[in-house]
């Protein structure tokens, strides 16, 4: 029987269609599959909507992170995807619902907001004792708005925005797409879903001011802005090249990342040439003397970093 199943009877009938094939065929699995394919050791799912694709893998009992791909990931076609953060949220044994997006159309879509609203309904997040929403950028704003489905849960937001409605936000200027969108559907302002959360950690450059803009529309004692001064659009990369991206997750995951631990270790930035670049870029012109000290005690803090790589080698 697996003989009579071809080559030529797995052609494609349509010549657009082989490049699928052809990509099914070849690549290896990625891990995620090979979790949940049927001789697999995981327990989960993936469910495919008109727009979006869930992922929800079945670990830890009494821990779940919720996760939204970015703006980055939308035009992903690879067999090898993976949700956003899906090796730690793994190696951290946490159960874990990711969605995939495949449209840069910042979640405002009926039923990727009915899909949530539904399990919301029928107490899929009550099963748990802690729920986490995560993500960056697009994916922060569905972590921040998608939240107000589970009160209490925690919120890790990465360079966030909080609305693309024009009529809250008639300052922001990126992301016309997502601006078109259908903003009167529910869940579109995260200034009023992060009320019900428990922590809320933010992660923004204040330097970056469209950025700041957003995130200073969200208030109350259960939001925490933490500052990657000179990140940019790209504060988990920053995070992720000081090699404290690891525990400031599982610290805010669990909800006990304190602002003066965090910014005890964000102190190790000052080595690097990000922000070096970006201290010129800001200061050059009005403070050309506050840049020259800095330059030299960037210089010094690279030597001794430097020496003592060289020291534990």
């Amino acid at each position: 029987m697996a003989d009579d199943l071809s080559k030529e009877q797995l052609k494609p009938e349509h010549p657009d269609r082989k490049t699928g094939y052809e990509r099914i065929l070849t690549d290896p699995a990625p891990p995620w599959f090979v979790e949940l394919y049927p001789g697999g050791d995981g327990a989960g799912y993936l469910q495919k909507l008109e727009r979006h694709s869930v992922l929800f893998h079945q670990r830890s009992a009494s821990q779940l992170v919720v996760s939204f791909d970015n703006i980055a990931n939308a035009n992903d076609l690879s067999f090898a995807r993976e949700p956003w953060g899906w090796k730690f949220f793994r190696d951290a044994g946490w159960s874990h619902m990711g969605v995939f997006a495949r449209t840069k159309a910042w979640y405002r879509d009926p039923e990727i907001i009915s899909y949530f609203q539904d399990r919301a309904a029928e107490g899929f997040f009550d099963k748990y004792d802690r729920v986490v929403f995560a993500g960056a950028s697009m994916g922060g704003f569905g972590a921040l708005t998608f939240s107000g489905l589970v009160p209490g849960s925690h919120v890790i937001a990465f360079n966030p925005q909080t609305t693309l409605d024009a009529r809250l936000v008639p300052w922001e200027t990126r992301y016309r797409f997502g601006q078109v969108q259908d903003w009167d559907l529910p869940l579109g302002d995260a200034a009023q879903t992060v009320r019900t959360a428990g922590k809320v950690y933010v992660f923004y450059d204040p330097f970056f001011d469209l950025d700041r803009q957003q995130v200073q529309r969200l208030s109350g004692e259960n939001v925490l802005l933490l500052k990657t001064w000179f990140a940019n659009h790209f504060a988990a990369p920053m995070l992720r090249k000081l090699d404290i991206l690891k525990p400031v997750m599982l610290k805010a995951m669990d909800g006990t990342l304190a602002p003066i631990e965090y910014y005890q270790m964000m102190r190790a930035r000052r080595q690097l040439p990000m922000v070096m670049r970006g201290i010129e870029g800001f200061a050059e012109d009005r403070h050309p003397k506050l840049v020259q000290q800095a330059r030299r005690r960037f210089r010094v803090l690279r030597r001794a970093a430097m020496a003592e790589v060289e020291g534990s080698s």
